[in-house]
């Protein structure tokens, strides 16, 4: 775990060294997220909306646009982008089986009704962000530009927790209460571990004031593991990796706002 950590933190520090003559922001965010796991049914619109936690995050924005006039001023690529760095934790998120195998009339339908998962996840992020107007027109005090919408990609290194319980007994003294797919060698992989996966969405930032706006986002998340939840589907028929949707709001402060045109 230490390594991935390290690595992110040596992209903000270079980041933040290269930086000091640039404009940054702060952030705040609260959402939700939905959880595609091997938890129900896939396709399953319960499985893919019940199973879902609380996020909260922290964010520093780091943006180019007051550097416009020092730079080629005909390159207003860097006018439109910004960087994301992010710390995310998802709450203590509660997976359950849906679907019509869970709700069979059948001691199978009862075992999988039973199987109750939990996960915490504390995520690292870096992400780019594009911009569809300006950064210097969007952020100027005297614009009447309220709405900047956004593109968003980037990776995130996640270290989390899983937990497995039944309602039918004590899994780990009886392993029978679950389903039977559950009780093959190497299906279960319960406890902590890490994860990369790539993150990409869209939002829009709303002004509220000169130097605060407010955020709205979402972001779908797909995880190179296949073992978030616990469950290891490589050894039976369901084989997708984790993924999950992201919708959160927060706030952003610009901590050294500098237009471009008082240079």
């Amino acid at each position: 775990m230490k390594t991935p950590i390290t690595i992110i933190f040596v992209i903000v520090f270079i980041l933040e060294i290269k930086a000091q003559h640039y404009t940054h922001d702060i952030g705040a965010f609260v959402g939700t997220t939905s959880l595609q796991t091997d938890y129900g049914q896939r396709g399953n619109f319960a499985s893919e909306w019940n199973n879902n936690g609380i996020t909260f995050s922290v964010a520093h924005y780091l943006s180019f646009y007051n550097r416009t006039l020092r730079w080629d001023p005909n390159n207003v690529l860097h006018n439109h982008l910004m960087v994301k760095t992010e710390i995310q934790y998802l709450s203590n998120a509660k997976l359950m089986h849906h679907g019509k195998w869970a709700q069979k009339n059948s001691y199978q339908g009862e075992q999988l009704r039973a199987m109750k998962g939990t996960l915490r996840m504390l995520e690292l992020g870096v992400n780019l962000e594009y911009y569809l107007h300006p950064l210097e027109e969007f952020v100027y005090p005297y614009t009447d530009l309220w709405f900047n919408p956004y593109f968003t990609f980037g990776f995130k290194y996640s270290s989390f927790t899983n937990g497995l319980k039944s309602d039918l007994g004590d899994w780990r003294q009886d392993i029978t209460v679950l389903p039977q797919k559950y009780t093959l060698e190497n299906a279960l992989k319960i406890g902590s571990g890490n994860a990369f996966s790539l993150n990409f969405g869209l939002g829009t930032r709303y002004k509220i004031a000169p130097k605060i706006d407010l955020v709205a986002q979402f972001n779908y998340q797909y995880f190179f593991s296949d073992t978030i939840d616990g469950l290891q589907a490589k050894v039976f028929e369901n084989k997708n990796n984790e993924w999950l949707v992201n919708i959160q709001f927060g706030i952003v402060y610009h901590l050294n706002f500098s237009s471009p045109l008082f240079y």
